[in-house]
């Protein structure tokens, strides 16, 4: 079977790192081949060149959506791909275009998905409007948490959308790593809280420096990643006076070595698809407290409950905070036990198998569609 994976190369996040995951798993599967169409160069561009995994190119810059829509399409041509496996929305729509006279089965998967409250009017017509374009194509559709499942269910037809959690990652040994203690000049036993994740609203890196402005112990909160916010929450960083207790490291090759020194993460988004910062934390044995958004009570399951915060409750979070930093040595016993479990729930070959079957499913769809325009 050819697969093809349709993503964006310069982006990075649990959407992109999962999807290195499973081109990895895949490429170690016997009669599997595994291609990349990718939107402009970027770090997922490069990891799958790490990999070995043939990767094409096509700069947004350059072209028009028409005209990236025509590329996309001459290149699948010459790829012969059995599947065609979309990833985030903008792709999802491309490659229901792209993908129209070849025969291909459709497949994509959903990330992330926030409620509808939570989106302004534009975005939510792009974000359903590709996810329709690839129903009405035949597509098959990946919820990667119950929660989103369900909810795509409910537009798209239950027949049409599977539950596949992410897969566990994989953690590597990381040199080169700064002790963030001695970096900042801080004291070896300074409790150190973390952030992961993009500085955009819904991940509440906002909330994360409330967190740390009411905090009333000597704890350090360190926020890792980028993004529309960053100069907002510099800014307030320094106007709050916070500059002795909070610090940011920009975005980082492998956050992995830096989660390791956490003794806390916490994550207060405002909506989560299934995320993988979860299940870095538990693979490095790192104690989280989260808000209970999305899929994030599915890896936090079997964790102690107070690490699960009904969301909204800052208060509730603030107080968790401070108690599992006051009792650090069971809070880690506590994480080992939790990532024991989480390991044995989000095994990469349950998981692989599950795609399998989606995309034969989806080959399946596509002949039958075939059988039908004929």
């Amino acid at each position: 079977m050819k697969i093809v994976h349709v993503a964006s190369g310069d982006a990075w996040g649990g959407a992109e790192k999962v999807l290195v995951l499973l081109v990895n798993a895949f490429r170690q599967q016997s009669g599997v081949h595994v291609q990349a169409l990718l939107l402009n160069e970027g770090r997922l561009a490069a990891a799958l060149r790490d990999l070995d995994v043939q990767v094409h190119v096509i700069s947004e810059s350059e072209h028009t959506l028409p005209r990236l829509t025509l590329a996309a399409r001459r290149w699948l041509k010459s790829a012969q791909a059995d599947v065609v496996h979309a990833h985030r929305y903008k792709e999802a729509f491309i490659a229901a275009l792209a993908a129209i006279p070849y025969r291909r089965g459709l497949v994509v998967t959903v990330h992330g998905l926030e409620p509808r409250a939570q989106l302004t009017r534009s975005r939510l017509r792009r974000t359903w409007g590709s996810l329709l374009a690839a129903r009405v194509m035949g597509a098959r559709f990946v919820g990667v948490s119950r929660e989103l499942t369900h909810r795509l269910q409910r537009r798209l037809g239950a027949k049409a959308v599977v539950n596949i959690p992410n897969p566990m990652p994989i953690i590597r040994p990381v040199t080169n790593v700064p002790d963030l203690r001695r970096r900042f000049g801080w004291n070896p036993s300074r409790p150190l809280v973390g952030f992961v994740g993009r500085l955009e609203r819904v991940k509440g890196p906002d909330r994360f420096l409330d967190l740390a402005a009411r905090h009333g112990g000597d704890a350090a909160f360190v926020l890792i990643g980028t993004g529309s916010l960053e100069r907002e929450m510099h800014e307030r960083v320094k106007t709050q006076g916070l500059a002795e207790r909070v610090v940011f490291t920009g975005e980082v090759p492998d956050a992995t070595g830096y989660l390791k020194q956490f003794d806390l993460l916490a994550l207060p988004s405002r909506h989560e698809g299934f995320p993988m910062i979860l299940l870095e934390a538990a693979a490095c044995e790192v104690p989280a407290v989260a808000f209970d958004v999305g899929g994030v009570a599915e890896v936090l399951s079997g964790s102690p409950v107070a690490w699960l915060i009904k969301a909204g409750e800052t208060e509730l979070f603030e107080e968790t905070l401070d108690k599992l930093l006051q009792n650090r040595d069971d809070t880690k016993l506590a994480a080992v036990q939790w990532a024991a479990r989480v390991r044995a729930r989000f095994d990469r070959t349950a998981i692989i198998s599950a795609y399998m079957a989606v995309y034969r499913a989806a080959v399946a769809k596509a002949g039958h569609l075939a059988a039908r325009r004929i």
